[in-house]
């Protein structure tokens, strides 16, 4: 269930959307997975355009002002390096690429129009794009700012998954089949990842990145891709960049949008490696965070709720197309040497 939000009233977008010098003439509100009022499309003269509220992270400990400064301050130097796969933030009247109105930040981008990806073509692209916003961070002096660890979130949210899915199995059935038939092997598939990335090679690799961290996107999902009307291909939904993991970043994009297609993760791995070519080590921590059953662990997080049930269904019925994605990647993995 989408959580309930007050529509936008067309006063405030109004006031909103002209202090980035825009004029509306109509508007209407787009629903995401996660918000009902997830974005609003507002017409005008000059075109359309998304007005997008931004909310905090809960995973980060600063606050929201300090989040979207800090986004923006991203932001800002993707399109001034240029970095393109993007819609360009609007600067409000003034200067910066957001406002505040009424305690929230605000944000407006031109709308895009187009598709979803569909074709091998477009997982390429998609590909390419990643890779050339992994690289973008490097053009210059390292960027300033926090490294986002996702793999120690990931190791305390595999804890978590095992506490929570014990105690869920005394009170729900449902749950307790699942786990009973699926548990025990997502523990193992973890257990086997945690102890892969120990390596000297792996740990020496992370270290590195620590050092000299790129933007990532965080939430490259299908509904965040967008083939545009021309062909081009734009990544929407900037609110979680941040330094971090190229790796994870690639790792999850390959999850969210592939459906396990092996022609898809091929496609996608061959665009990234023509702008940024990855060596064995590089391929295996990206295979092993792959394997990682993250959506087991956030449905454990909420048993009882409707979502986290259609996530463990979803995962039951998509079990064998998984392993075989992951048998795919491990020998993709090993591939590197001979080629």
């Amino acid at each position: 269930m989408l959580p309930m939000a007050t529509a936008y009233s067309k006063s405030r977008i109004r006031k909103i959307v002209r202090r980035f010098g825009l004029n509306p003439s109509r508007s209407d509100s787009i629903a995401s997975l996660y918000r009902r009022n997830a974005v609003v499309r507002v017409r005008t003269k000059r075109g359309t355009y998304a007005m997008k509220p931004f909310f905090r992270s809960h995973l980060l400990r600063t606050g929201t002002i300090d989040q979207i400064k800090t986004t923006a301050t991203y932001v800002h130097f993707l399109m001034n390096n240029g970095f393109n796969s993007m819609p360009k933030w609007l600067a409000s009247d003034s200067g910066r690429l957001w406002t505040l109105n009424q305690g929230r930040p605000f944000y407006v981008t031109p709308w895009i129009h187009g598709r979803s990806m569909e074709n091998q073509e477009d997982f390429e692209k998609l590909g390419r794009v990643l890779a050339s916003l992994h690289t973008t961070s490097n053009l210059s002096a390292p960027i300033r700012g926090p490294f986002f660890d996702h793999i120690r979130l990931w190791q305390y949210k595999d804890r978590l998954f095992r506490r929570r899915m014990a105690k869920a199995n005394r009170t729900n059935r449902w749950t307790r089949r699942w786990y009973q038939k699926f548990g025990e092997s997502c523990n193992q598939i973890s257990d086997r990842v945690w102890t892969e990335i120990k390596s000297p090679e792996i740990v020496n690799l992370m270290e590195q990145e620590r050092i000299r961290p790129a933007f990532i996107h965080s939430d490259i999902t299908t509904p965040n891709v967008i083939i545009a009307d021309d062909g081009q291909l734009f990544i929407i939904d900037w609110d979680r960049i941040k330094l971090g993991s190229i790796y994870v970043d690639l790792a999850t994009a390959l999850m969210n949008t592939t459906q396990f297609n092996p022609v898809f993760i091929h496609a996608l791995l061959k665009g990234y490696e023509e702008i940024r070519p990855l060596d064995r080590t590089e391929r295996k921590l990206i295979s092993c965070l792959y394997r990682l059953p993250r959506e087991a662990w956030f449905a454990a997080q909420f048993p009882q709720s409707v979502r986290s049930r259609k996530m463990l269904d979803i995962m039951r019925q998509t079990w064998l197309p998984r392993l075989k994605a992951m048998d795919l990647l491990q020998e993709w993995e090993n591939q590197q040497g001979e080629e």
